[in-house]
């Protein structure tokens, strides 16, 4: 308490060695007074908790699994049953290795699983369905 109050009077010796001649004259007779304002305080955030890291080994699992699916409900069911795994990191991992014709721009998982589908299995059922079964 001693520091503290030893460091207050400090300060408050040097507000009053910055007035003028004029305000400390005020100050003296009683025309003004010393009000004690605490500065606000800087709200400061959080630092972001690190995302855990894709492991290589659940990427490539992960992509040679839904590529052997041929149905877009059977990845959408794989991605869903493995939903506590599949992290939103771990979702663009997966994303990104599966190749070019899979967006990796979503924020959450449900716009990540979305573009999976879409551009895994989703992709070559339109494209056959475009081609009228000629790449079967």
């Amino acid at each position: 308490m001693t520091d503290h109050l030893d460091a207050a009077r400090d300060h408050a010796t040097a507000v009053l060695d910055a007035l003028t001649p004029e305000q400390v004259a005020d100050l003296a007779s009683g025309r003004a007074r010393l009000v004690f304002r605490p500065e606000p305080v800087e709200r400061r955030r959080r630092p972001a908790a690190p995302e855990p890291a894709a492991r290589s080994s659940d990427v490539a699992g992960a992509v040679e699994t839904i590529n052997q699916l041929s149905d877009p409900a059977e990845v959408e069911a794989y991605l869903r049953r493995h939903d506590a795994v599949f992290t939103v990191p771990l979702l663009k991992a997966i994303a990104q290795s599966l190749g070019p014709t899979v967006r990796t721009t979503g924020r959450n998982k449900t716009e990540l699983r979305r573009d999976i589908v879409a551009g895994t299995a989703g992709y070559r059922a339109r494209s056959a369905a475009m081609s009228g079964g000629a790449w079967s």
